[in-house]
């Protein structure tokens, strides 16, 4: 899980599709395709929750401006040149600064420190 850049890339892109349904993939009302009978979530909604908590507790380790880039890009869908304007920074920047988030997030999951960490020490 996250093992990859593409793989964060995905994580952040999906990571408020819970909040924001865009059509019935997330809840169904009845034996849908994979449920059981009276199970009211898409299996998948329940499968993304760890790797959207996983995601959360990385993030958490990240240094404050690379934190601040990815959720702007990612989650909020801000143009880079905006992030760039509010950061007070170039645009090569911002670019240097969401692949190195990425890449950190990434490196957090080969980290045997990283694993005992308590994302609730940061919060």
């Amino acid at each position: 899980m996250l093992k990859t850049f593409a793989s964060v890339e995905l994580a952040l892109i999906r990571y408020t599709d819970h909040f924001q349904p865009r059509t019935s993939s997330i809840t169904t009302l009845g034996g849908g395709k994979g449920s059981g009978p009276g199970d009211p979530f898409h299996p998948s909604l329940l499968g993304e929750l760890e790797e959207r908590t996983e995601l959360a507790r990385r993030m958490a380790w990240l240094d404050r401006e690379e934190a601040v880039v990815l959720f702007r890009w990612y989650v909020e869908g801000a143009k880079p040149t905006v992030i760039a304007a509010g950061l007070g920074r170039s645009l090569r920047h911002v670019y240097r600064r969401r692949s190195s988030g990425i890449e950190a997030i990434v490196a957090l999951g080969r980290s045997e420190t990283f694993e005992d960490a308590d994302v609730n020490e940061f919060a």
